[in-house]
């Protein structure tokens, strides 16, 4: 997988290239401090899997980061990684060609989840980005039921992934998943791993009813 990460600080890009680097072995990252970076390497004919765009560069307006990197690479997953957080400023970014929006002010464990899923070719979206009434109704229904650690399970869950691996990546013990699938199942009613996936999924509208 070919990624390009699009950000002006240093750190930002050494912590992400760090965070994708530990999930996948398989991965070939390149960096840009500016928009003029970035064209030069998408308008080489390279094709890339992945860009992380910053939307704040100094050398492009905000509001016109996703619109000119999705006409150079419209094959591209385009992922907001930014600070920006406020709806106005995603939402004209996703109807632009992004695909995906991770803050940069996530909680370490919800960056975590959305990169491993990202990496899985996946789509991420934080629930307040939904601009669909059913979306929000499904989201609530949602954490009605489960607490956030449990959220976090049904997600690597949802993704086919053993308590072993689940519990690798929120640094706990399969013996406390195995307590907290309980826990989940007791709560949404239902009796094995494959029903809990796929009462997620319809509320996550990743499947129809």
């Amino acid at each position: 997988m070919k990624i390009l990460i699009l950000d002006p600080q240093f750190l930002t890009r050494s912590g992400l290239i760090h965070l994708l680097t530990s999930y996948s072995e398989k991965v070939s990252i390149y960096e840009a401090d500016s928009f003029a970076v970035a064209q030069n390497y998408l308008a080489s004919g390279e094709s890339y899997d992945m860009i992380f765009a910053e939307l704040d560069l100094p050398d492009l307006d905000h509001r016109d980061v996703t619109q000119k990197l999705y006409s150079l690479a419209p094959q591209s997953h385009i992922v907001l990684f930014t600070w920006r957080q406020h709806n106005a400023d995603i939402r004209h970014a996703l109807v632009q060609g992004a695909r995906s929006y991770l803050c940069k002010g996530s909680v370490a464990e919800q960056m975590k989840l959305a990169i491993h899923g990202l990496l899985q070719g996946r789509e991420y979206l934080p629930a307040e980005t939904s601009n669909t009434s059913s979306g929000h109704g499904a989201r609530n229904d949602i954490e009605r039921h489960l607490s956030p650690r449990q959220q976090e399970i049904m997600q690597l869950l949802a993704q086919g992934l053993s308590n072993k691996e689940i519990a690798n990546i929120l640094g706990i013990t399969e013996g406390t998943i195995r307590v907290h699938l309980s826990a989940i199942f007791k709560a949404i009613k239902v009796s094995n791993r494959t029903e809990a996936t796929l009462w997620y999924l319809l509320r996550q509208n990743k499947l129809s009813a």
